[in-house]
């Protein structure tokens, strides 16, 4: 006999049905059964290398073979009759994972919609291929009472169905019908309506101009139709004044009339992932509302049979569909909504939060900006023995778990300054997966270097509690390993750009160019960029402005600042003031940030002058700027500062290469006075950034001979990222592809930090 042990996405993915039907048409006896753990135990009486070869083709097209582990039992029992599937059970302590929810497929579609069919127009249809997985699991191993489809005992049609080996819906633990699974129920006013009629009477209020809270499978969205009177009034309502939203769109057809689609991202948009992706608008004037001074715009397909019922009954080709929370919080999953928007589609099914995921494509490379629905818990491999956690960043939060030689990340969790999502979400992540995950020992807790994050101090806490080692990483080398992570490089010369991370000097950071060596266990800090002073801190950041009148302040006189920032649109400040505060030296925090470089040109250009969402000013910089041959020159100064780094911040001096921007500011508006085009001028400043960047790269890679890794939010600037590999040419420069670029895929860094630790 043989003991096979398969690791990976192999549970509510039919596998073990397949296995069966396997070993059956190979006469094969013996069993196959879900371990406690996850894994998958399967014992055969023969031909075992065969079996295993086979099984790696015909597995179903949702599993993921990880790992396959043959032992010989010498000694057992071979009184086995036939091939059979057992009951769940004897944990073996190996790491394997549910499955991530799947978009519904075509046989269970084409079910929805046939009237002849038993599961005609109901909202919950699935199988094996497709369906809720991670937001329904509660535990290990994945079978139906460890799901919250355990409140709803399956009817003798579908346990029919659930018991029969032929059945593509075979051990399918999340299947249910009208007889006996979850319903939804639209509350609108006084008046309540059930199942189909509910989801007719929301597609009529959408259609009609009302704000509809549905429930899906991760959370509540709130969808309305996409004319600019209702967008503002849901901009007034969230508080969200220009934060793009996402549309679904009926079909592919629709997408392709509003937006320029490629080849892949075509295959993206109907991938079983079914992401909001990030498209160019084909008319930049279009759906001006949702996606505000954007020339892009986000756009889902259906993934549930409830988007499809309701556009079967919609007018509307694209409805907005937004995460239903206001601003830093977690988005609902309970029909406290209501409070937020009294008519709610919802449903008596528990799911676990789990936000949609996003991708964009940046000159043709797949980047992932939210890791969530569709792709979590997929693993990722990191060669290393320990057992570590790691907390993540603040903002775009997502926790990760090191263990059996894989990264576990969770879905995105968000802003953690924010307290319902620290406490709901972020704490109730945490111990939900670890408990999950049946984590165990743990060798270390990875946390950011800034001291004030909450994160920074759960994991202080949590490391003395459990008497663990902690590692406080730096940011920009966070985001440099998640790329090295995911190449598995031991040393690299990362490209760090983003808005803030607390630097191992207390300063902000955010323009850096790294080297890291895990075997040396050496950072050193390569080049950065010249301090941009941010009177008044966070305020600063806020409107930008503010540091765009210390940067004049170096090369123009008050009255001309005056007269300068008194032209720009929007812009309503006490310039002698804020001269005032630069001069006394008053809450006047130093940056060397990419992302607040790239806020001053927007603000400087006068398109946008106050961020209300992440990213505002660089994200419309981005859409503004247009190549036209304007060029900007600055110099690369060498300064001796602290530049070499141990784990515990501890700094040697060195040469360090440091951006000047001031002067560059100073071309700018002399040539903006002599009628340069403003769009041209805005590519020019980021051109700017990326020609020093990379002039500081060629020469560290003269030193060292290390892969370029480049991550960090001003990754996805399209304009960056192609001058940063048109000026590195013909060097390959590497960006995140299975992690978010952004702070959402720091934990994957931290995690890979555990390098650091080995040894």
């Amino acid at each position: 006999m043989y003991r096979i042990t398969v690791k990976g996405i192999v549970q509510g993915v039919g596998f073990r049905p397949s296995v069966y039907r396997l070993a059956t048409s190979m006469g094969l006896k013996g069993y196959v059964k879900n371990t406690g753990d996850g894994t998958v135990e399967i014992v055969v009486d023969s031909n075992v290398e065969e079996f295993v070869k086979r099984l790696r083709v015909e597995k179903p097209p949702m599993a993921v073979i990880g790992k396959i582990r043959i032992e010989k039992i010498e000694g057992k029992s071979t009184n086995f009759q036939s091939f059979e599937i057992l009951e769940s059970g004897g944990k073996r302590g190996e790491l394997s994972l549910p499955p991530p929810d799947v978009a519904v497929c075509r046989h269970c579609l084409s079910e929805v919609f046939d009237p002849k069919n038993r599961r005609y127009l109901y909202p919950f249809t699935s199988c094996t291929d497709c369906g809720q997985r991670y937001t329904v699991a509660l535990r290990l191993p994945y079978d139906r009472e460890n799901t919250t489809f355990k409140d709803f005992p399956l009817c003798e049609d579908c346990r029919v169905e659930y018991e029969s080996v032929d059945d593509r819906r075979y051990y399918a633990q999340s299947i249910a019908c009208p007889k006996c699974g979850p319903s939804y129920k639209l509350v609108f006013q006084e008046e309540e309506y059930y199942g189909i009629q509910a989801i007719k009477k929301a597609a009529e209020l959408i259609d009609n101009g009302e704000f509809v809270a549905v429930k899906g499978w991760g959370g509540f969205h709130i969808a309305c139709i996409t004319d600019d009177e209702v967008v503002e009034r849901l901009r007034s309502l969230l508080r969200r004044p220009q934060q793009p939203f996402a549309i679904m769109a009926r079909n592919l057809e629709a997408v392709e009339k509003i937006a320029i689609v490629d080849d892949r991202e075509r295959e993206e948009l109907i991938s079983y992932i079914r992401p909001i992706l990030v498209l160019k608008k084909k008319d930049e004037g279009d759906f001006s509302s949702v996606a505000p001074k954007l020339d892009t715009i986000g756009i889902m397909l259906p993934y549930s049979p409830l988007h499809h019922l309701l556009f079967s009954w919609l007018h509307s080709d694209y409805i907005v569909m937004t995460s239903a929370n206001m601003p830093g919080e977690p988005m609902f999953i309970d029909d406290s909504v209501k409070e937020l928007i009294p008519t709610i589609l919802t449903h008596n099914l528990e799911i676990n939060r789990v936000d949609d995921s996003v991708v964009k494509f940046v000159n043709g490379k797949r980047m992932i900006i939210r890791r969530s629905r569709g792709m979590v818990p997929l693993a990722l491999p990191i060669d290393s023995e320990l057992s570590c956690i790691a907390v993540g960043a603040e903002l775009y939060n997502s926790i990760g778990f090191l263990k059996d030689g894989k990264a576990i990340l969770s879905q995105y969790i968000g802003d953690t300054s924010n307290f319902k999502t620290y406490n709901n979400f972020f704490k109730r992540t945490f111990h939900l997966l670890k408990d999950f995950l049946d984590v165990g020992d743990v060798d270390a807790i990875v946390c950011d270097l800034h001291p004030s994050y909450n994160t920074s101090v759960f994991a202080e806490r949590y490391a003395e509690m459990h008497n663990l080692r902690i590692l406080k990483l730096q940011h920009h080398v966070a985001h440099t390993m998640s790329v090295m992570g995911e190449i598995q490089a031991n040393k690299a010369i990362g490209i760090a750009v983003d808005g803030v991370g607390y630097g191992f000097d207390g300063t902000v950071w955010g323009c850096e160019v790294l080297y890291v060596d895990v075997e040396e266990k050496t950072i050193e800090r390569l080049g950065r960029m010249e301090h941009i002073i941010l009177p008044g801190g966070d305020l600063a950041v806020k409107y930008p402005f503010r540091a765009l009148i210390y940067i004049l302040s170096r090369f123009l006189t008050e009255k001309e600042i005056h007269d300068f920032v008194s032209a720009l649109k929007n812009v309503n400040v006490d310039v002698g003031m804020i001269l005032k505060q630069i001069e006394r030296g008053i809450n006047v925090p130093k940056a060397s940030s990419a992302g607040r470089y790239m806020d001053v040109a927007s603000s400087f250009l006068g398109v946008c002058q106050e961020r209300t969402y992440e990213g505002e000013p660089a994200m419309k910089l981005e859409s503004f700027a247009r190549d036209m041959g304007v060029r900007l020159d600055g110099e690369i100064m060498e300064c001796i500062e602290a530049r070499t780094f141990d784990l515990d911040g501890r700094a040697r001096k060195g040469e360090v290469k440091v951006i000047q921007i001031v002067e560059v500011f100073e071309q700018a508006y002399n040539l903006l006075k002599n009628g340069v085009n403003q769009k041209g001028l805005g590519f020019a400043f980021i051109d700017y950034l990326a020609r020093s960047v990379s002039e500081i790269v060629r020469e560290g890679q003269r030193e060292y001979r290390a892969k370029i890794v480049m991550s960090g939010g001003v990754a996805y600037n399209t304009h960056f990222s192609f001058l940063v590999r048109k000026y590195l040419s013909p060097m390959e420069v590497r960006v995140n592809e299975l992690v978010s670029a952004g702070d959402n895929g720091i934990s994957f860094g931290q995690l890979y930090s555990a390098k650091f630790l080995e040894g």
